[in-house]
């Protein structure tokens, strides 16, 4: 669904997993604008390796330790997580081949009830 393409040699290369395109695809019926945001994100993170601070990224534990997440929206105080205002995207950068490969993106609750 999102596609983006490597410009410069240092630049990764973007790998979306069939979940993370299934899981995007449905975010997009519940709000168009989501997709031009994980654009966005995925943009910075292939050009530069890391986002700003804002996406809160940082590894994940346990049995996802191979793994990232970054916030693409996060729930406002006084609101409860919703499908459309707690998303995140999990994630792997393999430095070799220079591939980051998207994972999931969806809620905390789908993502990692899903997982455990």
């Amino acid at each position: 669904m999102i596609t983006t393409g490597a410009n410069s040699m240092s630049k990764l290369r973007f790998r979306p997993s069939k979940d993370f395109n299934v899981e995007l695809k449905r975010l997009a019926k519940l709000d168009k604008s989501i997709v031009s945001e994980v654009k966005s994100a995925i943009d910075i993170l292939l050009e530069n390796y890391e986002l700003p601070s804002e996406f809160r990224d940082h590894q994940l534990n346990g049995e996802l330790s191979d793994y990232r997440e970054f916030h693409i929206r996060d729930t406002p105080k006084n609101k409860k997580p919703s499908e459309i205002n707690d998303i995140i995207i999990t994630y792997s950068i393999n430095y070799g081949d220079l591939v980051l490969t998207a994972i999931h993106i969806g809620t905390h609750k789908k993502i990692f009830n899903n997982k455990n």
